[in-house]
């Protein structure tokens, strides 16, 4: 992350950002899922797999979060 300029502060807030992104996502999706096309129901899938990716990738970073809450965090993603 050093090598972008990012210090750790703004790695823990681009990953806050991250999780609440990923959690507001997922009340959405259960919410208005059964109204969806399957195309969008797979971008869906697609886009919350990613936000995971850079959750996870972040946390290797800051080790802000322990390995039981990023798959606690992983339990967010669209399936």
């Amino acid at each position: 992350m050093r090598k972008f300029g990012l210090t750790y502060d703004d790695a823990i807030a681009i990953q806050s950002s991250l999780i609440e992104g990923l959690k507001a996502q997922r009340r959405w999706y259960d919410f208005v899922s059964h109204d969806m096309s399957p195309a969008e129901k797979k971008t869906v899938k697609v886009e919350s797999k990613h936000a995971m990716k850079k959750v996870a990738y972040l946390n290797g970073f800051t080790k802000a979060k322990t390995k039981a809450e990023i798959k606690e965090l992983g339990k967010l993603v669209v399936e």
